[in-house]
């Protein structure tokens, strides 16, 4: 059965010097760093044609949904937020250089309140404005790319609580590019609206 390459700069911090979990906030730029180096690196040496760039903010639930469905797909996987458009793309046209097609996968949870507190709750830490920012900067960077360039996928999955706090997601059927931009210019927030809305827990 084939199986993905993922990249994800949260396992690569694992193997950083002093590494704890407690301070993962302080280990973020170097890992992050590395996932690029390990990213262009994929792009050479694999023969793997699809490269999927996940997109949403902190406990969305990426790292959930890759391991439930993408995790035997047969491409290049980046699990990340995806916070910028240069950033984006950079990795695109990193991969059209190396003849790959690059999609997003973006996980949206139902509830920013619900995606807060399994923030606050994981092992893994980072201050409060890490949430904030990277649901304010994913959405935003997302919609952009609907907006701009037509010819990239986009899959946009909603994770969901259910009982026993499993996970479970259900992807957006939208029927055409309108509808997807349309309902990504819905649920854009900014950094001082998200704060108001976890601040009602």
């Amino acid at each position: 059965m084939a199986k993905a390459i993922i990249i994800s700069a949260d396992e690569i911090k694992k193997t950083l010097p002093g590494y704890a979990p407690e301070r993962s906030g302080d280990f973020h730029r170097e890992s992050a760093r590395l996932a690029d180096k390990e990213y262009a690196k994929a792009l050479l040496d694999s023969s793997e044609t699809q490269v999927i760039l996940l997109s949403g903010g902190a406990a969305s639930g990426k790292t959930e949904y890759l391991s439930a469905y993408l995790a035997d797909t047969r491409a290049i996987i980046l699990d990340g937020t995806l916070p910028t458009v240069e950033g984006f793309l950079i990795k695109k046209r990193a991969a059209e250089k190396c003849d790959k097609k690059v999609s997003i996968h973006a996980v949206i949870p139902d509830d920013l309140r619900r995606a807060f507190v399994a923030f606050l709750e994981r092992e893994r830490k980072f201050d409060e404005e890490h949430f904030y920012r990277t649901h304010f900067s994913s959405r935003k960077t997302l919609l952009e790319i609907a907006e701009t360039y037509p010819d990239v996928s986009i899959t946009v999955v909603t994770s969901y609580f259910r009982k026993e706090k499993e996970m479970e997601f259900e992807i957006f059927a939208h029927e055409d590019r309108a509808n997807l931009i349309a309902y990504l210019q819905e649920i854009q927030y900014t950094e001082g609206e998200i704060t108001k809305i976890v601040s009602t827990l």
